[in-house]
């Protein structure tokens, strides 16, 4: 087992609603945010259901399509002392709390 597992994602959110919606995704751990939207943002998150996770957050980006612009934020998971069936499990529980959905 490696010292970590890296996961890296790009998701439609800007910091404000990522650093929102984090609390609800892992509710019984604590947040430490350091860092902006212009700059970028780490976040560690202590007491997780897996243990240690260590969070970036890329400088807020957007995606235009035609007049439409949505937010872009390039996300690295770090879960640390677990194998990457754990952490992916772990990745994808807490990725339900960030969908949106549509219709």
């Amino acid at each position: 087992m490696s010292a970590f597992v890296e996961i890296t994602r790009e998701m439609g959110t800007n910091h404000k609603d990522f650093l929102r919606l984090l609390p609800k995704a892992v509710p019984q751990a604590s947040l430490t945010v350091k860092g902006d939207a212009q700059s970028g943002a780490q976040v560690v998150i202590e007491n997780a259901p897996t243990g240690r996770i260590e969070v970036e957050l890329s400088e807020e980006s957007e995606r235009r399509i035609a007049l439409l612009t949505l937010p872009v934020t390039h996300i690295t998971f770090r879960f640390f002392g677990v194998d990457e069936d754990i952490a992916l499990a772990e990745y994808n529980r807490m990725a339900k709390t960030f969908q949106r959905g549509g219709g």
